[in-house]
C-alpha cells in the first residue's frame, strides 16, 4: 500500500469512530497557514500538521520554511491543557485528501531530525487538535502562538 493509501487508511479508522457525520470534515491547517494568518485564527479552535518536536524544554509543531515568508519563526508551542483544552467536534472528521496534499507541501518544506542517540520519537509528522493563543513579550521569542491541546487523544501521528 502506498504512503497516501495508508494515511488515508488511517483517517478512515478515525471518521469510523466519530459514527455519522452531520458536519462537514474538519479542515487541516498547517503551520504556516496558521501563523501567515495569526490574528485569524487566535482563540479559534484549528487542526494543525506539521512536524511534531519533543525536547527536554518542551514540545511543539512546526515548519522549516514557508511557501511565503511568515512574520515569525514557523513554531506552535504545544501546551497540554486537561481541563480547558478545546474538545474536538462531536463528529470529529477529517478530509483526508486535504491532509495528505498539505502533509506533502509540508514535507518538502521540512524534514525530520535525524538524532545519532535516543529515540525517532522525538520528531515525527503530527496533527493536532487545539487552540491557537498568540504569545506577547519575551513568550513570542521562542514561538509566536501556542497551540492548547486537550491531552495526547488528540495528537494523531501520521506515518506517510
Amino acid at each position: 500500500m502506498s504512503g497516501s493509501g495508508k494515511l488515508v487508511s488511517l483517517l478512515g479508522i478515525l471518521a469510523a469512530f466519530s459514527g455519522n457525520c452531520a458536519d462537514a470534515p474538519v479542515i487541516p491547517m498547517t503551520v504556516c497557514e496558521i501563523l501567515s494568518q495569526l490574528p485569524l485564527y487566535d482563540g479559534k479552535p484549528v487542526a494543525v500538521v506539521g512536524r511534531y518536536s519533543f525536547r527536554e524544554k518542551g514540545r511543539w509543531l512546526s515548519e522549516q520554511a514557508c511557501a511565503s515568508t511568515p512574520p515569525s519563526d514557523p513554531t506552535l508551542w504545544l501546551v497540554e491543557d486537561t481541563s480547558d483544552g478545546p474538545h474536538p467536534p462531536g463528529n470529529f472528521a477529517l478530509d483526508a485528501m486535504v491532509l495528505d496534499r498539505k502533509l506533502a507541501e509540508v514535507r518538502k518544506r521540512t524534514s525530520l531530525g535525524k538524532f545519532r542517540f535516543g529515540s525517532s520519537d522525538y520528531d515525527r509528522w503530527a496533527l493536532v487538535f487545539g487552540r491557537v493563543e498568540s504569545r506577547r513579550g519575551d513568550a513570542a521569542k521562542i514561538a509566536p502562538a501556542d497551540l492548547v491541546f486537550r491531552g495526547d487523544g488528540v495528537v494523531v501521528f501520521l506515518n506517510p
